[in-house]
């Protein structure tokens, strides 16, 4: 029993040694890679707010045509635009929960 012990420490020495000398000695290209993906992270993350930021527009300006149509009387049916109106206001509450999450 103990040599069974003394062979599984000493190959999780073997092993852990082998893997420490591989990072050591790929120290730069690990940590090239590393700059990398953290770069290409935060280009992501502005194009994420961009587009959030366009969706946004979008769904305002349709909420506020909307709401001048109705408020001009150009509207005939008034409750089918309020529904568009409360559906358009939904859209917005479920877009702003994803970017919230």
């Amino acid at each position: 029993m103990n040599e069974n012990n003394l062979i599984k420490f000493l190959l999780g020495t073997v092993v852990g040694g082998v893997g420490m000398y591989y990072i050591l000695k790929h120290q730069d290209e690990i940590m090239d890679k590393i700059n990398e993906l953290e770069e290409e992270y935060k280009m992501d993350a502005e194009n994420f707010v961009g587009s959030a930021k366009d969706k946004l527009q979008e769904l305002t300006k349709s909420i506020q045509s909307k709401l001048e149509e109705f408020k001009d009387d150009t509207v005939e049916n008034k409750n089918e635009s309020i529904d568009a109106i409360m559906e358009e206001l939904e859209h917005l509450r479920k877009e702003v929960a994803k970017f919230k999450a």
